[in-house]
């Protein structure tokens, strides 16, 4: 690299100007924006932050004297800032929305399997040639040592000035929304609820198998109890011809007539960790309460012999929050092949299990079941046999004939969801013991349905996101001992599931609000809230509306 007597400050034309190069990129991915999304104000704050960001990279320059730090400092900052613009533009790109630490929080809890899912998924030749020429202005910097400073000096500003400068322009992006446009910013936020978030659940709260429940009680009889719940995954309703799709993507459930199909259920989230945290648990939207405890711990107070099975590893050393909500389970077992990267592993998995549990001789048994469901890439989810939807679907929002593919794929992965439900039903129903099975997704699944859209993020939000399905079917032997209030049409929740729950198995908590319990003729209606402070009911009367 080429130096001037003043270390890395120069005016020689022949060399590659540090300032300049930092510009390219900003306005490449500015660019890059301006083709695909045209103005937008988000953008154009983005312009502005990748900026500021990139003085706050140059600066230290400018106090480095040694030859070789200055190099090695010059080229991780550039290969950063490059990442940094290139994966923020990127998400703006896929997801029409700005990055956000929940978007972060949710990749850094995914497996491998699910990141290679999300890069084949959502990778195009747009991004592959915006990748390469941000990755060929690496190399090109790389390759040539011609590189310095040519407009920011310490003789043109002088050291305290590049220090007041650096310091005010951290405080611009740290307390303007010009930090909702910083990568690093949201990184560390997202690690700061990642910190937190695990530290409550491995809070003594949740260690404890009865928790703060000891006082619970469930009334006392002759009859052996069998209740199940089946978490699914990525699922709307919207899909689904039990809720009157035009596919008939769930034939089996929709033939059988002892069900309670419930109408009117969305999910908290649009992500599966929030969702089912919060569903599992006491926590709620509002943050109405301070205790804390889990849906699994008051099953063991009231001495249910419980049982968590899931088609879902454990992520290992960055364990799920639901793994941690599930550590109070007396019997768990994760059916997925060793590798986390099979992600072939099909939900029938779960079949030779539930009938070994079965056949357990305890008097109450509990059995948690968490499904692969429809989560993308949906081809994965079912086995060539349930290949069944190949044609062309009436969808004004379809474009492209790869869109129709995954239309198909999310249908038949429906499909193959419908024979899982209905084969883990029929199970429990041959038992003849006094059962329960709800089955319900933790959230939903754009797929065309509104929107050019496929996937789930809270930050698109979508109304098909959260609208999920929600069955309860009961046995006769249930149906005798226990009478519950069913309205198919109450406006419900998942994050008031804990004492739903706890309503269904007839058990008594100073902690269960039965007025929270879509089951009991008590329930009260409440305010629907999604992410960024959004009415689910006054946006779904819009859409109706419009």
């Amino acid at each position: 690299m080429s130096y001037s007597k003043k270390m890395w400050f120069s005016k020689n034309k022949k060399e590659f100007s540090v300032e300049l190069l930092f510009f390219i990129v900003i306005i490449l991915s500015f660019l890059v924006d301006l083709f695909f999304e045209g103005f937008q104000i988000q953008r154009f704050l983005n312009l502005i932050e990748n900026i500021f960001f990139a003085i706050i990279l140059i600066i230290p320059l400018c106090f480095i004297n040694s030859k070789k730090m200055s190099r090695l400092y010059f080229l991780s900052s550039f290969l950063f800032f490059n990442i940094s613009v290139f994966i923020e533009t990127s998400y703006y790109y896929i997801f029409k929305v700005n990055l956000s630490p929940s978007a972060i929080y949710i990749f850094f809890e995914s497996n491998n399997g699910e990141a290679e899912e999300f890069v084949s998924f959502y990778l195009d030749i747009y991004l592959i040639l915006y990748a390469a020429l941000l990755t060929m202005l690496f190399v090109v910097v790389v390759s040539n040592r011609n590189i310095a400073l040519k407009y920011i000096s310490k003789t043109r500003f002088g050291s305290l000035k590049l220090i007041f400068g650096f310091i005010l322009i951290l405080i611009l992006i740290r307390v303007t929304p010009l930090r909702f446009q910083n990568l690093p910013y949201l990184v560390l936020k997202s690690f700061y609820v990642v910190y937190f978030e695990s530290k409550v659940l491995e809070s003594d709260p949740y260690k404890s198998k009865k928790g703060i429940f000891e006082g619970a009680k469930m009334a006392e009889d002759t009859n052996s109890k069998l209740y199940v719940v089946v978490i699914g995954e990525s699922t709307t309703r919207n899909n689904m011809s039990l809720y009157g799709y035009q596919r008939n993507t769930s034939p089996l459930l929709s033939n059988r007539n002892d069900l309670s199909v419930f109408n009117n259920v969305i999910s908290a989230h649009a992500g599966t960790t929030a969702s089912i945290t919060k569903a599992l648990s006491l926590e709620n939207y509002e943050g109405s309460t301070k205790e804390k405890g889990s849906l699994v711990q008051l099953l063991n107070a009231v001495n249910f012999e419980t049982y968590w099975i899931s088609n879902q590893q454990p992520v290992g050393w960055a364990e799920t929050d639901i793994t941690k909500v599930a550590f109070t389970c007396k019997n768990k077992f994760y059916l997925s092949t060793e590798s986390s990267e099979d992600t072939r592993s099909y939900d029938d998995v779960v079949f030779d299990k539930i009938d070994e549990v079965l056949k357990t001789n305890e008097t109450n048994k509990f059995l948690f079941i968490h499904l692969q469901g429809s989560h993308i890439y949906y081809k994965n989810r079912y086995p060539d046999a349930y290949n069944i939807f190949r044609n062309k679907i009436d969808n004004s929002l379809i474009k492209k004939e790869s869109d129709y593919d995954i239309v198909n794929e999310y249908d038949n992965a429906i499909l193959y969801n419908d024979f899982v439900v209905n084969t883990i039903i029929n199970k429990i129903q041959k038992e003849q013991k006094e059962s329960f099975v709800l089955y319900f997704s933790d959230h939903g699944e754009e797929v065309f349905n509104t929107k050019k859209f496929v996937g789930h993020n809270d930050d698109v939000g979508t109304l098909p996101m959260y609208e999920i399905p929600y069955i309860l079917w009961q046995s006769e032997k249930y149906k005798q001992s226990k009478k519950n209030d069913i309205d198919l049409n109450r406006p419900y929740m998942l994050d008031d599931l804990f004492h739903s729950i706890a309503d269904l198995c007839g058990i008594t908590s100073k902690y269960v609000d039965v007025e929270r319990s879509i089951f009991n003729k008590s329930f009260k209606k409440r305010k629907r809230i999604l992410l960024n402070n959004r009415d689910y009911d006054s946006l779904k009367k819009s859409k109706t509306t419009n």
